[in-house]
């Protein structure tokens, strides 16, 4: 896959169609990946490809049918225009269509629905959390494509689970549970099993953050998300009965730019830092739709952790953008490292001093801000060898001084202090 990637990284979109095509009717290449793989793969090239092309040309090309993008030869060409269809609609939307075609489509479909008598409503049941193939990111290598692995491993999830999905009911509960679930697998990495031995805990290790999170989502953030046109123009775009939640954590994951979720999500989070007042005026208090903080706040109190506040924002938002599976990839090293070094089997087994720590250290510069330290901290609860003299010696690998170390790790500063000098 990594060899395919660096093969067609700088051919042109009609190049790359013909090499798709090539690619799925050779059955060499059946030996190293399926149909659905291939599908992913080549998506994902294509997908480069056309935002290097441009998507000002893009749209441009789709009012003319694509015309500029398709190779010659006709062979496989509905083939090759609902392949770009499905990525030009996922990097631009769909397309506009005129006020008589819209209101002719919209004739259709009423004419297509019927008088059919709606299905009874199924319960929903919230699928387990499944852990990704161990190490699977290593696999792949450093020069391997970092959207490619994680849309492969969606897929080789629901491979992996039979089949196994949430009953589809409508596109809103679909919304609400994807995204609340996709954030809980990430939350549910950084918080600890056992008690917090009377220490006032930072929020992401808490174990009680979790409902919460999933409260203020269900009541702040995706109905007003729900509420936007491109929210809105997604829930018509695909037959989510069939595509399911996983098309939603594609979109999730795919680029940043041009991501209808991630900005209305961003968006959402953003309204809720303090308005600033106009000069000489006291500044207006906040919507109460855009005022989570209490509820965050009566929580922690209640719960005994520290509430996140609105100078957390950027973290809290960017829950959704931190990958669990090189959480989990980390945890398990580390993991590894402190039996090696602590508690190991034999002589042999036997770490050097400080492999734990150093461990610690390259994955707080490897993961996004904080995240380091909060598996830090959250290590001081699962491994009775980590005590308060080495979570303070730890701390020091963060900076010269107080007010660097501070800077560099401001939760693992405040929780060392709770640990007493």
């Amino acid at each position: 896959m990594a060899s395919l990637i660096a093969a067609t990284r700088h051919l042109e979109v009609p190049h790359i169609l013909v090499l798709r095509r090539l690619t799925l009717r050779d059955p060499e290449a059946r030996k190293w990946a399926n149909e659905k793989q291939l599908n992913i793969v080549f998506q994902v090239i294509l997908s480069k490809a056309i935002e290097r092309y441009g998507l000002p040309k893009l749209k441009a090309a789709r009012d003319r049918g694509f015309e500029p993008l398709l190779p010659a030869g006709g062979d496989s060409r509905d083939e090759d225009l609902r392949v770009l269809g499905d990525i030009a609609t996922q990097l631009i939307g769909p397309p506009q269509m005129s006020e008589a075609e819209s209101t002719q489509a919209s004739f259709h479909a009423l004419l297509a629905r019927g008088a059919a008598v709606p299905p009874p409503r199924t319960m929903r049941t919230q699928p387990p959390t499944r852990e990704p193939p161990p190490l699977f990111a290593a696999q792949l290598g450093p020069a391997g494509d970092k959207q490619l692995r994680r849309m492969i491993q969606v897929q080789q999830s629901e491979d992996e689970g039979g089949g196994e999905r949430t009953p589809f009911t409508d596109f809103t509960t679909l919304f609400d549970d994807t995204i609340c679930g996709y954030t809980e697998k990430t939350l549910a990495m950084f918080r600890i099993s056992g008690p917090s031995r009377g220490l006032r805990l930072p929020f992401l290790l808490a174990p009680e953050f979790g409902p919460v999170y999933r409260e203020v989502l269900k009541k702040h953030i995706l109905p007003q998300m729900r509420a936007t046109r491109a929210i809105q123009a997604l829930g018509g775009t695909y037959n989510w009965a069939e595509v399911g939640g996983e098309r939603l954590i594609e979109i999730i994951q795919g680029s940043e730019v041009n991501n209808p979720i991630l900005h209305n999500w961003d968006g959402r989070w953003a309204s809720f830092r303090a308005p600033k007042a106009p000069k000489g005026k006291k500044a207006p208090p906040p919507k109460p739709e855009d005022n989570p903080w209490p509820l965050f706040r009566d929580d922690a109190t209640r719960c005994n952790y520290e509430p996140p506040s609105e100078a957390h924002v950027i973290l809290l938002q960017d829950i959704i953008r931190f990958e669990a599976d090189v959480m989990a990839k980390c945890w398990r090293e580390l993991s590894q490292l402190y039996t090696q070094e602590f508690a190991p089997s034999g002589r042999m087994d036997q770490a050097r001093e400080g492999a734990f720590r150093d461990g610690i250290m390259k994955w707080s510069a490897k993961l996004p801000d904080y995240i380091g330290e909060h598996l830090a901290m959250k290590a001081h609860f699962e491994f009775e060898r980590l005590d308060a003299d080495w979570m303070r010696k730890l701390l020091n690998n963060f900076g010269k001084n107080d007010s660097e170390r501070r800077r560099n790790a401001p939760f693992l500063s405040d929780f060392v202090l709770q640990l007493g000098y």
